[in-house]
């Protein structure tokens, strides 16, 4: 890709979209009263990365 925007949109789409994931992993999880604690702390340190990579992303290419 030879426009460094354009790279940068698509990461910030994909880690919006893996936040997104993981949000969703984490609540399923949490509905669950059988999975071990561990496991739900995993699912939501995991969700909380992803949605960090995204706000940094965001950040670097502004709001449109």
């Amino acid at each position: 890709m030879n426009n460094p925007d354009a790279w940068l949109e698509q990461q910030f789409c994909r880690s919006v979209a893996s936040a997104l994931l993981a949000r969703n992993e984490y609540f399923e999880l949490l509905e669950d009263a059988t999975v071990p604690p561990a496991q739900l702390a995993r699912a939501r340190a995991s969700w909380i990365q992803h949605a960090e990579v995204a706000h940094t992303l965001k950040g670097l290419f502004g709001t449109g």
